[in-house]
């Protein structure tokens, strides 16, 4: 018994006011607070909420973080949400509204394990969130219909418990340190209640609390998934806790490739959005970083199509006007051998053989460093791929690989620029050494720069 008090003491002592006096003073900055006045709770409570930079385009419909412990959490969910959006060139996640909860009643409103289903202040606080905060949101904002609900240690623990009490409504769920494993019956429960949640994405992050290692779904078709936080305690995992949950959730936000043509562009995110139950156009960044890559691969009929969708979606702006005299002063045609290699489906089983396995070896660079890599080719999920480790640093998997009409390997992977590294590579008799040639083809060298002089390699089987 006392260890179990002295386990809750460091959740129940709670994170909700670590940062509240500068969420109070920052917040008009990020964002706005709204106070409700709640009849089921019967008291009034503040809500800080923020709004996705294209918040008056009435053609986008957002997804909605229901955000718990918000004088605690708010800042660092708002950063993680902006940085997923804008920190590199394509976004990881669509724009989303941020709805932060202000605590009053901290133990009341999010109960210990033990206590979750022996007091009214779940339940009530439960209702309070679904019939007075969400019918305000939806009155107020256009919403889409993915509520994604998060908080840390007993709102990790009120998340879940809401998220399996209706799944429908909070489809996506970040619980971060959720002390589910310190009640053994709480946790069979929620195991057993998962199943019948089918649609929820529940991504548990974990540095003190989560599931233990005998929580077991059977049959489910629930996404879940646990992360362990290394080297952080229950108070300061949530800064990376809120960015793993929401890269997880998102997981397949990005598109696979950077420089598709319009239309795949199109089926992806239509996709996407009948998934995520929300509504929106292609984002601009991703528009004109494909238009980008097939400025530098002289496709100019796709760059063109690209830049036109932007301009039509977001209105000409800086980068897109010089993206377009780029790819409008394009007058060579693209190498066809890119789109040809590009396309090779992968080799069978018997033409690949001597091929698998591990090798390692270095490529002499003409006028530079060579350059020292191993690299492997093995099956996995029915189809053949290369794995390189170059300068046992850097790891890289193959875009494409296949056997030519010589029966050489030939295998590469495109450049951030434009075009292709290519490499075709030659058994000996014996089949242990591999040697070859790489070149980069289908890259519009700038004025001045001197042209990419053939590498070549020697690679042996380990």
């Amino acid at each position: 018994m006392k260890k179990i008090t002295a386990t809750l003491l460091l959740f129940t002592a709670g994170i909700s006011e670590c940062f509240s006096q500068n969420l109070h003073f920052q917040k008009n900055e990020i964002g706005s607070s709204v106070s409700i006045h709640s009849k089921i709770l019967n008291e009034s409570r503040e809500l800080l909420i923020y709004s996705p930079k294209q918040a008056n385009d009435r053609r986008i419909k957002f997804p909605f973080i229901y955000l718990l412990d918000a004088e605690a959490l708010f800042l660092m969910t708002v950063s993680a949400v902006k940085f997923m959006n804008g920190g590199s060139s394509m976004p990881r996640m669509p724009e989303a509204y941020i709805v932060g909860l202000v605590n009053t009643n901290r133990s009341r409103d999010m109960p210990v394990p033990q206590e979750i289903d022996k007091t009214n202040g779940a339940s009530n606080f439960y209702d309070f969130i679904t019939r007075e905060i969400i019918p305000y949101i939806n009155k107020n904002y256009t919403t889409g219909g993915l509520n994604i609900l998060a908080g840390h240690s007993q709102g990790a623990l009120f998340a879940t418990y809401a998220a399996l009490r209706d799944p429908k409504l909070f489809q996506f769920v970040i619980a971060m340190d959720a002390p589910i494993e310190v009640s053994k019956s709480v946790e069979q429960l929620y195991a057993k209640n998962f199943p019948e949640s089918c649609g929820l994405k529940y991504a548990s992050i974990k540095s003190l609390y989560g599931w233990s290692n005998n929580f077991k779904v059977e049959n489910s078709c629930v996404h879940f998934k646990q992360v362990t936080l290394e080297n952080e305690t229950h108070e300061t995992m949530p800064y990376k806790g809120i960015y793993e949950g929401l890269k997880y959730l998102f997981n397949d936000y990005l598109p696979p490739v950077k420089d598709w043509p319009l239309q795949n562009f199109k089926d992806y995110y239509n996709t996407l959005a009948k998934k995520y139950q929300v509504e929106y156009p292609i984002p601009s960044s991703v528009l004109l970083e494909s238009a980008k890559q097939n400025i530098a691969q002289l496709e100019k009929a796709k760059a063109m199509e690209l830049i036109s969708e932007n301009n039509s979606l977001y209105g000409p702006g800086e980068l897109s006007q010089q993206l377009l005299k780029k790819a409008d002063a394009i007058i060579n045609l693209p190498d066809k051998r890119i789109s040809f290699s590009l396309s090779q489906p992968p080799p069978d089983e018997e033409a690949i053989k001597p091929f698998l396995g591990i090798w390692k070896g270095t490529i002499k660079v003409p006028g530079g460093t060579d350059v020292d890599i191993q690299w492997e080719i093995k099956k996995l999920n029915g189809k053949y791929r290369m794995e390189s480790e170059i300068m046992r640093q850097f790891k890289l998997i193959a875009d494409f690989l296949y056997i030519n009409e010589n029966q050489e390997l030939v295998w590469g992977r495109k450049h951030e620029g434009g075009g292709i590294y290519i490499s075709i590579g030659r058994l000996s008799d014996k089949g242990i050494l591999l040697t070859g040639t790489e070149d980069l083809i289908g890259f519009d060298f700038p004025a001045g720069m001197p042209a990419f002089k053939l590498n070549t390699f020697e690679f042996r089987k380990q």
